[in-house]
């Protein structure tokens, strides 16, 4: 899941563990929360400065208790799923990754709450593959074929879902990959970009259509199982909603 720890850095933890533990030991839910690696990731977010991690772990334990992520059930959000416009994909990236397949155009609601609600029940999914097989960080792989003003996300929501991915799931970001992104969505990326950390901007890549961006796509996903319309060999669409349901 992560490199060897120096001993500078498992004091860190262990004093992160301990600033923090009053409001986790009332509370099964952040206890279940609260791994080894959890520490871990807030610590790096804040290049391992004891207090700002201290400060950032607070607030989304706050957020937690208050929002209940992990209380989200699939029967609330499975409308916005319907159309598998926002869904953790049948199989990883090359690294291992759980992938988190986002297609706009296919947005079929109005409801922005439950948009938001949907969001984070996907990220709590993919957090939890990505725990379980070891390697801690997912992989944002979004297919803007057929993006338009008609579907695209209010900029207000676009920056609300930044803002709980930054704060709240930090250091789960591997790669943001963008499959054949239009002009419309660089002015949404002008907007949003600047209140994006340097850090995550660098794990953001753009592919485009043709034989570079097959290869491209075949370096990071496995590429018999990446759908046609992204440049792979797999035909049709991926998603079943019966069967994700299932």
């Amino acid at each position: 899941m992560s490199a060897e720890l120096t001993e500078r850095e498992k004091e860190l933890v262990a004093q992160l563990k301990a600033e923090v533990a009053p409001i986790v030991e009332q509370h099964a839910c952040l206890k279940a929360f609260c791994i080894e690696h959890t520490y871990v990731r807030y610590l790096r977010a804040r290049s391992w400065n004891l207090q700002r991690a201290t400060k950032m772990l607070k607030a989304t334990l706050e957020w937690r208790l208050e929002y209940k992520p992990h209380l989200i059930k699939w029967e609330e959000v499975q409308e916005e799923s319907a159309t598998g416009k926002l869904y953790v994909y049948h199989v990883p990236d090359k690294q291992g990754r759980p992938i988190v397949l986002m297609r706009p155009r296919n947005q079929n609601t109005k409801d922005t709450e439950r948009q938001v609600r949907h969001l984070i029940y996907t990220l709590e999914v993919a957090s939890r593959l990505a725990d379980q097989n070891g390697v801690g960080k997912f992989a944002w792989l979004l297919d803007f074929n057929g993006y338009s003003l008609s579907n695209a996300p209010p900029l207000k929501v676009s920056l609300h879902c930044n803002s709980v991915l930054a704060n709240h799931y930090p250091e789960r970001l591997g790669l943001a990959c963008c499959y054949h992104a239009p002009t419309l969505f660089s002015m949404t990326w002008k907007a949003v970009q600047p209140f994006i950390d340097p850090v995550t901007k660098q794990k953001i890549v753009f592919v485009e259509k043709g034989a570079q961006g097959n290869a491209e796509m075949a370096a990071r996903f496995p590429i018999d199982q990446v759908e046609q319309c992204m440049g792979g060999n797999l035909p049709g669409y991926a998603y079943d909603h019966d069967k994700f349901t299932a």
